[in-house]
């Protein structure tokens, strides 16, 4: 990677492992080693290309932050069943809040499943990793509110979306309220973890004269030039 990319950035949290970083790269001016936590750093330096393999108990931070971070393309290694959670499809069992989330705003695939016994020492469950490019445009909703609709009736993902969109509404505003609101908009006949993306942009967009949300289609991320960042332990 030193040899193909114009700048690596490689982000380390441990700091015996940042001394030996620096001291193995401290005559390839191309790279920079940085200490900390990328879900801390602030600013995070510019970056086109992430390389990561995060500890798995990271995940969920890690492709929220990614979700809303700008780079070109990520290639990503989670544990397997974190990574089926983010290709999920709606209806199915591992569907769910973080799959609306972060899929919301970047394209996932699979490259390719791996083996426990890749590494060493050998871990207690397989792994899969994942490519996250961003969606070329992002619909405008209010982002707040949406995460909050998400949120609060993934609460009751298998309960019908009318029940669980009352039951929101009504701790928002009052059950008064609430039920007028529920006559003034249009919602499927279907299950909270059925719902797709779209329709829970639908919901946001509808409720938003009542609880502030916004309408419109905007670019989300501009074209970048920025070096690759590689971020060994976030």
């Amino acid at each position: 990677m030193r040899e193909k990319a114009g700048k690596v950035v490689a982000v380390e949290k441990d700091p015996v492992l940042v001394r030996e970083l620096r001291e193995t790269f401290k005559d390839h001016s191309n790279v920079v080693i940085v200490e900390g936590d990328i879900l801390k750093i602030n600013p995070l330096p510019d970056f086109n290309k992430l390389l990561s393999t995060p500890p798995y108990y990271l995940s969920s931070k890690l492709a929220l932050f990614l979700s809303k971070t700008k780079f070109d393309v990520a290639s990503v290694v989670f544990q397997k069943e974190f990574g089926e959670r983010l290709l999920a499809e709606p209806g199915t069992r591992e569907y769910g809040r973080l799959t609306v989330s972060v899929r919301r705003r970047l394209n996932i695939e699979k490259v390719r499943e791996i083996s426990r016994m890749a590494f060493q020492p050998k871990p207690q469950v397989d792994s899969i990793l994942l490519r996250m490019i961003h969606k070329e445009t992002l619909r405008e909703v209010d982002e707040r509110l949406f995460e909050e609709i998400v949120r609060g009736i993934f609460t009751q993902r298998r309960r019908l979306l009318r029940g669980a969109l009352l039951h929101f509404l009504t701790k928002k505003l009052g059950r008064e309220s609430a039920r007028k609101i529920m006559t003034e908009i249009v919602f499927p006949h279907a299950r909270v973890y059925q719902l797709s993306i779209t329709q829970f942009e639908d919901l946001s967009e509808q409720l938003g004269p009542s609880l502030g949300g916004k309408i419109g289609v905007q670019p989300q991320v501009p074209d970048s030039a920025h070096p690759e960042l590689v971020p060994r332990s976030p």
